[in-house]
């Protein structure tokens, strides 16, 4: 560790996080960004669905919570293509909070 720091002048080495991103990036994703790639989202419908769900969690009118964790539920599924199960179970969702998607 020692003969790292002084090979890269007394500072740590950057994360491999920090070494993917351009510099100037935030490295915070925006929600649709995010939502689209995570899922997989590559037919007009689908990323129409995305844009449609960003909207509403901006218009405060579908929580950011509640699409997180579906979003976080669809991918931990380790399923190929998650995006299908994404929708299905938002839609129940937002339709019990009376949003219609």
């Amino acid at each position: 560790m020692v003969l790292v720091m002084l090979l890269v002048g007394g500072q740590s080495p950057p994360s491999i996080a920090q070494a993917a991103e351009p510099a100037g990036a935030t490295g915070v994703a925006s929600l649709a960004d995010r939502l689209a790639a995570g899922l997989r989202a590559r037919l007009p419908h689908e990323k129409h669905f995305v844009t449609e769900v960003v909207a509403l969690v901006h218009a405060g009118r579908l929580p950011q919570k509640l699409v997180d964790s579906t979003y976080l539920w669809a991918v931990q599924r380790r399923q190929a293509y998650p995006f299908p199960a994404f929708e299905h179970a938002l839609r129940i969702q937002a339709n019990q909070l009376g949003v219609a998607l």
